[in-house]
């Protein structure tokens, strides 16, 4: 008998994901964070835009995701909920959840049990827990990594269809894990270089694997992979401390390397924009921009700038000439073409703080229309015009009712904000209920 346990709460037809601007992986297409379509409403709050809020039956960072009629996200419970009393590792359970995007009700959840070699909820690890990677879809089926019970195939009714194990193992501080899966044509590619000291690419129907790239320092890599398409090949994109690399879509072949500054931590994502690739992050702030393709080390070659720009967890978007994104309360723009800063400008507040650890801002910035959405942990969000300088178009409070950390990045389609705190799911939409 399947491991899974599968609950069927409503069922209904599933609309075709062609009927909507989708948002079908972390942080959208080609997870660079800028929404199609129409752009949901500037303002919100408790009273206010808010279409549904529909309770979760359990916490995580993992950002949602919205294909068709469906709104997909993950979420844990059994363990690691309440750091005074965490209980057993072995009542952990991951929860790959289905949402009718109309109304928030719950139609599926698969829940799949530990695995029994989780890491200990102490330390980084209870700033996100243990359901941080955020799903993917290729509008037929859903995939979800679910830590380390392994990468699972589901249908669109939440019948499983396979599952992978990427690995058992854990970065040498047990921060857990938190990249999220891509799919690239017939592929689902997976940076798993914290469970499992690879990257990996299965078949998307069969389950089966199509290549991996595996060497033990590739750790301490929590980023999600990105596509860079060349006039020559589609090159996926990995970043770990200290290198950034760029792999043959179809073989896993390593094209090229390159130095990167980034040398404790690879947190945020690389973004591709115009045939360049830009990542930031580690703890002393550090930031680079450099050409993709090329073969071998194109370090000296093709790196572009290298600088300090003081990131943390969350990745950059691009609008124009700059680059934007936020950590500890403080929202920044840079020249993409210099890495210079155009502005650092601290973000006001109605309620508790928004940087400093333990409340590091995780959601990353998005861009709906002419505007740039940020969170920040404490719930609070903000609508941003870009340029050369900061101009605040909207400063929304946090849901009433809802203390909660708001640690994922939310979804846009056809003019709806999907956001996701640990105890909730809110539909943001000029169209209210």
């Amino acid at each position: 008998m399947s491991r899974i346990v599968l609950i069927v709460v409503l069922v209904v037809a599933y609309a075709s994901p062609l009927a909507a601007d989708n948002w079908e992986r972390y942080r959208g297409p080609n997870g660079s964070g800028n929404a199609i379509g129409p752009a949901p409403p500037t303002k919100w709050s408790s009273e206010k835009n808010v279409k549904w809020t529909t309770p979760l039956p359990g916490k995580g960072t993992s950002s949602p995701i919205v294909s068709g009629e469906r709104v997909f996200l993950t979420c844990y419970a059994g363990y690691g909920l309440i750091p005074e009393d965490p209980g057993e590792p072995l009542d952990l359970v991951r929860h790959l959840l289905a949402f009718d995007r109309k109304t928030g009700k719950e139609i599926w959840r698969a829940s799949v049990p530990s695995g029994g070699n989780e890491d200990p909820y102490q330390g980084f690890i209870t700033q996100h827990g243990y359901a941080s990677s955020s799903p993917t879809t290729d509008g037929e089926r859903v995939f979800a990594l679910l830590g380390k019970s392994g990468l699972y195939a589901f249908d669109l009714s939440g019948n499983e269809l396979w599952k992978f194990d990427v690995g058992q193992k854990s970065d040498p501080a047990k921060w857990g894990d938190g990249s999220s899966p891509i799919v690239v044509g017939d592929l689902v590619i997976v940076d798993a270089g914290v469970l499992g000291n690879q990257f990996v690419a299965i078949d998307k129907v069969s389950g089966q694997k199509a290549w991996s790239l595996e060497d033990p320092t590739f750790t301490n890599c929590w980023a999600t992979p990105v596509l860079a398409n060349m006039a020559a090949s589609s090159e996926v994109l990995f970043h770990i401390p200290k290198r950034i690399m760029g792999l043959d879509l179809r073989t896993g072949k390593t094209l090229w390397t390159a130095e990167s500054p980034i040398d404790d931590a690879a947190c945020g994502s690389i973004v591709v924009n115009d045939g360049r690739a830009y990542l930031m992050g580690s703890r002393t702030g550090n930031a680079m921009a450099i050409r993709c393709g090329g073969s071998g080390d194109v370090s000296a070659s093709h790196t572009l700038w290298k600088t300090r720009l003081r990131a943390g967890i969350t990745t950059p978007v691009i609008l124009g000439e700059n680059l934007y994104w936020t950590t500890g309360g403080i929202f920044y723009a840079a020249n993409a073409e210099t890495g210079e800063y155009v502005y650092k400008q601290r973000l006001p507040r109605l309620g508790g703080p928004t940087g400093g650890f333990p409340n590091a801002d995780y959601s990353s910035p998005i861009i709906a229309g002419e505007h740039i959405i940020q969170f920040t942990r404490n719930g609070e969000s903000y609508v941003i015009k870009p340029g050369n300088e900061f101009e605040l178009v909207s400063h929304n409070p946090a849901f009433r009712d809802d203390d909660s950390a708001f640690s994922a990045t939310p979804a846009v389609s056809e003019g709806e904000l999907f956001i996701r705190s640990e105890n909730n799911l809110y539909c943001i939409s000029a169209s209210q209920r």
